[in-house]
This record gives structure tokens, C-alpha cells and sequence, in this order.
């Protein structure tokens, strides 16, 4: 067993930094809660200590264990601070910012942001029983955001497990601990160091010459999740490989969990990597393939119904443009959806995936719904292409009209009475918006009863009592 190198201790100045305690060690690093004497606020610093090269001078200098060992360290310490320089040009919500890197004692630090909350791991153990099918998607998907973001820059992070991610305050999740990452694009096969902790690393970390990439981070998120369904981690991967039984995912929790996300856990696991997602976008593809076949849904019956609404009561006349008011039926869920994901500051990658569940079948269902009805004037092909020219124009009217004490619908019905009535019928705006406002507002509660259905809106906060759930509305909904 390779022994630790000793930590500096309480009250140590590193720069403005004052070491408070140490959080951990293990891999190739020191973790210790400072404080930062300049901002007066916390912050976490990580210490490239690789143990089984270098030991601890009484000034707090490293030096390596033996003669021979000098080259290697520093050519790691120079890894190292590479890494940092990439990780401190990160600003996701889901990972943990490195604010700052620097030099002393013979070895390299970087500096983090310290998060209240917990970790993963005591929430783990002060959970009673499994996670529900929606908790566990709250806590991953948000992460493989972040992870996809990581490797975009050609990082992995090699040390993913319930320890490295941190529940805040709020209930939302961020990876944090980067010691082990590296770039896996600039190392050569065989260049991999071995890092891994045994439950949630597949079996390429215990091989230097095997291939690292994405796939390697996407075991160990397969194997968290495999955690939260069965209440126990997962066989470690090198038992595995020596014929060690480990049950499946699908097999300990049949019945409680569908079979698209027990899928997906024991893709997750495979042992060959080939087999398993190859990138953290494919893993989000597949774990919310689900979501989207019921956000098609919502989409597709709320734009339905508000065609159905509209034409039982207005009287047919030639002064409607039937391109517009499709185009707008079917933008409205569109944007109520985004804007509840959003938890109400919807962004344009929300509106992108969403526009993107639709087909041309929903344009013509609600088109021959109108001329059954009588309504027949059209100002231009109906498409796609018209909704996703109208998709930015109604949801600014949309939030203009959120910010207001009174949520009225006033300026998105104005827009879309200007868009959808001929000015020969300029007389009928005033019954056109009064009959609108009505269809809105029924999409609206429709809307929100079957994303309550999609999205449970709970979250986990650790108190003095322990870790508690609760419920969180996205957005005030008035």
C-alpha cells in the first residue's frame, strides 16, 4: 500500500489561501478547505501530491522519494497545471469553477469554488431505500451537461463517483475534484497513468495501454446510477474481468424502473468501452429519449386542442390567416415547455431540441382541422420553416408578458392578432384576442398538468435533520 504524503498542516499560508483542514487524499492529490484571507470566503485547493513518487520537507517543500524520481515529477507537475490552465476556462453550472493555479513548495495547486451542500455520497447513505426513476434523472442529466462540456475541450475527468459531486443548497448537482483529469486527445496509447477507484472505473483505468476517452467517464455515471437502483455499488470492473458475478441492472429493478433507463445503466457497464455510449451528448440522447417521446406528446395534443377550442367557437370567415394561427398554436407549448424546463429563463438550446420533436404531421392535422371548420385563407405555404421564424418573435411577447404582475397574455395576443388577421378584418381584433385569451390560458393549464407528469419537480437539501426532500416549482406560476 503506497503511503500518503503528509498534508500541510492547519494555518498554513499558501499566498492569500490559509489552510483550514483536509478534505481528502488519494490518486495523486491533497484536497484542503482554506480560506482566502484577501475575498474573506472559503474556497478549495487542490495539492498535486502524487504518493508514490515525492514525500513532505519540514518547510512543506515536496521532494521525490529517490534519485531517479525528479524527471518524472515535474514532467507530471507540468501535467498538472496544463490541466488547470483548460479547467479554469470552464464556467458550467455543473461543474465546479477552478477560479485559479499556481506554483509553490516544489509542486502545483489549483484553486476551486467551495459549494455548500453535500456530497452525493452522504446523501446515498442518509437516503432510506432507492431513488426514484425522476431523482435519478435530476441528478445525472445535469451533470452529463457538464461532463459533455469537459470533454468538448478534450478533457476526462478519470474519478467520478458519489464523493466528487457536490448536492448544493439548492438541489443542484456539480462535478467537482478534477485531479485526475487529463487531456485523453495529446496522450498517446500507454500514456495513461493508472488512477481509479475500483467500484466506478471500467477496466481500461487499470491498464496503461488501453484507450481513455469519453467512454470512461460514461462507465462511471452508469455506475452511480447503478448505485441509486440497487442500493449498493456496482462489482468493481477488474472482479468482473476475473469472472466475478454482478447482477444486472435490468435484473435489480425490474418493476420499479423502466426499461429504458435500466438499459441504458447496463450499456453503461459494459466492460468492452465499444460498447458502451460514446459520448456524453449520446448518453443524454438516450437517457431523455423517453422525455422527448412525451414532450412530442404535449406538444402535439396541447397544439391540437387549442386549433379544436378556437374553432368551436369563432365563426368562419375568409379575415384568418390558418398558416399564422397554426404557426402560433404550435410555438405556444413550444415556449411554455422551454420556459418550465428553463425554471423561467428558457434558453435557446431549450427552444432548438424542442422545435426539433416536431414533423410536418402536426402542421397538417391542425390544417385540415380549420378547413373542415370553414377557415380556408392561407398567406403562404405552411412549414416548418414559418414556426421556426414565429418561435423567437412569440416568445419575447411570451416573457414581456411573464414579468407582469398579471399574466394577461396582452402583448403575444396583439402580436399574434397582427399576424394572423387580414386587414380587411381589422374590426374582428378585439373578439380574435378576447376568444385567444381563452385558448391560452386552457393550453397554458394544460401544458403545466402534463409537464408535472414529465419533470417531478423535487429536489434533495441536506439540513440538520439529514437530507430532506422537497418540492420546487420551476417558475412562479400565476
Amino acid at each position: 500500500m503506497t503511503r500518503l504524503v503528509a498534508p500541510l498542516p492547519e494555518g498554513h499560508r499558501l499566498f492569500e489561501y490559509q489552510t483550514l483542514e483536509v478534505l481528502g487524499q488519494g490518486g495523486f492529490g491533497t484536497t484542503y478547505l482554506c480560506r482566502d484571507e484577501n475575498l474573506q470566503k472559503q474556497a478549495v485547493i487542490k495539492e498535486f501530491t502524487p504518493h508514490a513518487l515525492v514525500a513532505r520537507r519540514q518547510n512543506g517543500d515536496l521532494k521525490p522519494l529517490r534519485w531517479g524520481f525528479g524527471g518524472v515529477f515535474r514532467a507530471a507537475r507540468s501535467g498538472f497545471l496544463d490541466e488547470a490552465r483548460k479547467l479554469a476556462k470552464f464556467n458550467h453550472p455543473n461543474i465546479v469553477r477552478v477560479s485559479r493555479y499556481f506554483e509553490a513548495h516544489n509542486t502545483a495547486y489549483f484553486v476551486m469554488d467551495y459549494e455548500m451542500g453535500g456530497t452525493l455520497r452522504s446523501l446515498l447513505r442518509g437516503k432510506p431505500g432507492t431513488f426514484a426513476e425522476s431523482e435519478i434523472e435530476a441528478i445525472i442529466l445535469p451533470l452529463c451537461r457538464g461532463l459533455a462540456e469537459l470533454h468538448h475541450a478534450g478533457l476526462i475527468h478519470r474519478d467520478i463517483k458519489p464523493e466528487n459531486v457536490i448536492i448544493r443548497s439548492d438541489g443542484s448537482p456539480a462535478l467537482i475534484d478534477f485531479g485526475a483529469a487529463v487531456d485523453y486527445r495529446t496522450l498517446s496509447k500507454g500514456g495513461f497513468k493508472v488512477v481509479a477507484t475500483p467500484a466506478y472505473a471500467p477496466i481500461e483505468q487499470f491498464d496503461t495501454h488501453a484507450p481513455q476517452g469519453p467512454w470512461t467517464d460514461i462507465y462511471a455515471m452508469g455506475a452511480i446510477m447503478y448505485e441509486m437502483v440497487a442500493g449498493q455499488p456496482p462489482e468493481p470492473s477488474f472482479a468482473r474481468d476475473q469472472g466475478s458475478e454482478m447482477p444486472s441492472a435490468a435484473s435489480v429493478g425490474r418493476g420499479k424502473y423502466g426499461d429504458r433507463l435500466l438499459g441504458l445503466i447496463d450499456k453503461c457497464l459494459a466492460m468492452d468501452f465499444v460498447e458502451r455510449p460514446k459520448s456524453a451528448a449520446e448518453f443524454i440522447a438516450l437517457l431523455q429519449a423517453n422525455q422527448d417521446h412525451l414532450l412530442r406528446a404535449v406538444i402535439r395534443d396541447t397544439s391540437w386542442k387549442m386549433v379544436n377550442h378556437f374553432t368551436n367557437w369563432a365563426r368562419p370567415n375568409d379575415g384568418l390567416y390558418v398558416d399564422e394561427f397554426v404557426a402560433f398554436v404550435i410555438c405556444f407549448p413550444i415556449i411554455d415547455l422551454s420556459w418550465r424546463i428553463g425554471k423561467g429563463t428558457p434558453d435557446k438550446a431549450t427552444f432548438v431540441r424542442l422545435f426539433g420533436l416536431m414533423d410536418q404531421s402536426i402542421l397538417q392535422s391542425c390544417s385540415q382541422a380549420f378547413a373542415q371548420s370553414g377557415f380556408t385563407t392561407v398567406r403562404r405555404d405552411l412549414a416548418l420553416q414559418l414556426i421556426h421564424a414565429r418561435l423567437d418573435e412569440y416568445a419575447a411577447t411570451y416573457l414581456l408578458d411573464r414579468q407582469k404582475p398579471e399574466w394577461r397574455y396582452d402583448m403575444t395576443c396583439s402580436q399574434v392578432a397582427r399576424n394572423c388577421i387580414a386587414p380587411s378584418h381589422s374590426a374582428d381584433t378585439a373578439g380574435f384576442i378576447a376568444l385567444l385569451e381563452d385558448v391560452i390560458d386552457r393550453a397554458r393549464g394544460g401544458v403545466k398538468k402534463e409537464f408535472s407528469k414529465v419533470f417531478r419537480n423535487v429536489v434533495w437539501r441536506q439540513t440538520d435533520q439529514g437530507w430532506v426532500q422537497e418540492v420546487v416549482r420551476f417558475a412562479d406560476d400565476h
